[in-house]
């Protein structure tokens, strides 16, 4: 899709309030390069009259010309002011407002969009964009009319004082301006594109390869192993040898037609010497103009800046456009239906981006207050189903009926207020204990107490120095995996809602906070429609039933007694489990032996 990624549109978007501020910026910075002409036309009249009236100066006419020269670079220095505070401004309110309504736009997005975005990328394009939208405007965009209006009061009065030698001048910047032209459009915009796509996975995969240093090293690896990185580096020296192999010839070119006109000037000068009756004017105009094919050329190197500059603002404000694009859960009108629980009713799904299907013709009643185990080698479809569940992902085809309503028809607030999850992994924010478990409920402390009573978090209150109000993570106090765990826990005891969803919740627990996470779930399950997500086989036999899944389908259900007898599949992923427990029991007897030895 084509984007408006012009200055005005821009400002519109973010900065509508202040988008009178754009014109001021636009005239206050043109009046600025103006007068920064002005003043080498009065040294050629000064010249005028010290070479060609030499025999009759005019002491009066000096003094003012001088006068004129040192007012118009007051008002120079207070039309430049007035340029950059305006533009200033008008940044900062854009660099906020792309902020706030990023931040905004995130909170639209459905979950899965952060599942497949890795954080510093979304960083990057929310950050990082709004500042280099910010340099832009508050420097880059006065300084581009300024160069736009500095050249056109030179040619002006260039031509105003000898249009022969002004045509000579007009020769180089033609040609200069075409080299840029090829530079800064087509094919020039794409390799820029290209270039900094490839600079900005270089930084994401270098970031990643970093702290992956040391399994680099215990391993005695070297950076080919870490394939990413070493693609990303190899992309990005691509992209930078096809950028500078592209821009080499017109930008050596675009430098000659900015000299062109001084080395010119000189002989074209003498040659018109001979046919001129006023040498001594000809040799002042020949002075004027030599200074100014050098002022024409430091006003387009300028442009070049300029030119570079835009490049890089069109780059991040179709990054911007792109990010604002992604779609947030959409709301689909449906008719609820006389049933309870949770209902797949053909369900097919396919991650973004990806061809093969995670879940194929999903077909399956969860009933209300029963508890569920979903069990199968891993990419089975299991985090998948429950992330469906909880509305993460809009799906291919088929739906999910909770209570026998569409949960694509319910908003996701709605819908995720009716669980409560338990993810394998548990995120602390780096708040108080109290904020972690409260996470935006306004409860009391009685009510965050008991909670952290039913899951097992007592022991981690009891070391706490300022109880509920102690800070977690940097500068703060940390706990470990598995006390993590439990106050995860505890925020779903908190919330008590109708559905639990559990990603193995004692995955990373060591054998004390196994026990004591297990007693909390067991309590928390109770009454309520809990589906679990089981690595560990021996912990589920208690559930009413086991859902055992396969390559994106459902392919066994029953208790774990009918599994053993008719699947065997199951049969053999539990056999397994039983000789990797086996395994680790004897290594451990072994260990305790070696020690009482």
């Amino acid at each position: 899709m084509q984007h408006n990624n012009s200055i005005k549109s821009t400002i519109m978007k973010f900065a509508r309030e202040k988008s009178h501020l754009y014109y001021v910026t636009l005239i206050t910075s043109a009046l600025n390069g103006i007068l920064s002409v002005i003043p080498y036309y009065f040294i050629w009249k000064i010249l005028r009259e010290l070479v060609v009236h030499f025999d009759s100066i005019d002491g009066h006419k000096i003094i003012w010309y001088g006068i004129y020269i040192f007012g118009s670079q007051v008002l120079g220095i207070i039309m430049n002011f007035s340029a950059l505070l305006a533009s200033h401004y008008m940044a900062f309110r854009v660099e906020t407002n792309i902020r706030k309504k990023s931040v905004a736009h995130l909170l639209t997005l459905p979950i899965g969009f952060f599942e497949n975005q890795d954080s510093g990328r979304l960083r990057r394009i929310i950050d990082d964009n709004a500042s280099k939208t910010h340099s832009f405007i508050a420097h880059i965009f006065p300084d581009s009319a300024a160069a736009f209006s500095v050249p056109v009061t030179l040619f002006v009065l260039m031509f105003i004082i000898n249009y022969k030698l002004a045509l000579v001048c007009v020769m180089g910047v033609v040609l200069g301006l075409l080299c840029l032209m090829r530079m800064t459009r087509g094919d020039g915009t794409k390799i820029m594109e290209e270039y900094m796509k490839a600079s900005e996975n270089l930084n994401i995969n270098g970031v990643e390869y970093i702290r992956g240093i040391p399994v680099v090293k215990v391993f005695n690896q070297t950076v080919e192993s870490f394939q990413r990185f070493y693609a990303a580096i190899m992309e990005y020296d691509e992209k930078a040898k096809q950028s500078v192999r592209y821009f080499q010839t017109p930008m050596v070119l675009y430098n000659v037609a900015l000299n062109l006109p001084a080395v010119l000037l000189i002989p074209v000068c003498i040659l018109m010497m001979g046919q001129t009756e006023d040498p001594l004017s000809l040799f002042v105009e020949c002075i004027f103009f030599l200074i100014m094919s050098l002022m024409l050329h430091t006003t387009l190197m300028r442009l070049m800046t300029i030119s570079e500059g835009q490049n890089i603002y069109r780059v991040t404000l179709t990054k911007l456009h792109e990010f604002f694009e992604e779609k947030g859960r959409t709301v689909i009108p449906s008719e609820k239906r006389e049933e309870e629980g949770i209902v797949f009713d053909h369900v097919h799904f396919t991650y973004p981006e990806k061809t093969t299907e995670a879940l194929s013709d999903i077909h399956f009643h969860f009933e209300k207050k029963k508890s569920y185990a979903l069990v199968g080698a891993s990419g089975s479809g299991k985090s998948t189903l429950v992330s469906l569940i909880a509305g993460f992902y809009s799906l291919d085809s088929g739906e999910i009926r909770l209570d026998g309503e569409n949960i694509a028809s319910i908003p996701q607030n709605e819908l995720l207020s009716k669980m409560a999850i338990v993810f394998q992994q548990s995120s602390l924010l780096k708040q108080s204990l109290r904020d972690n478990i409260a996470m935006g409920l306004q409860v009391g402390d009685e009510e965050i107490l008991h909670a952290m009573e039913q899951s097992q978090c007592t022991d981690i209150l009891d070391r706490m120095d300022r109880g509920l109000d102690t800070m977690l993570g940097t500068k703060g106090t940390y706990v470990s995996g598995g006390e993590a765990q439990r106050i995860a826990l505890a925020r779903a005891f908190l919330r008590n809602r109708d559905i639990l969803l559990l990603d193995e919740a004692t995955a990373y627990a060591d054998p004390e906070n196994e026990a004591l996470i297990q007693q909390s779930i067991d309590a928390l399950k109770r009454e309520k429609t809990t589906i679990t997500i089981a690595h560990r086989l021996n912990s589920i036999k208690d559930v009413d039933e086991i859902v055992f899944m396969d390559r994106g389908k459902i392919v066994a259900t029953g208790s774990h007694d009918t599994l053993m007898e008719k699947e065997a599949r199951y049969r053999e992923l539990y056999e397994e489990y039983s000789r990797s427990i086996a395994w680790k029991a004897q290594g451990k007897s072994r260990e305790q032996g070696e020690v009482m030895a």
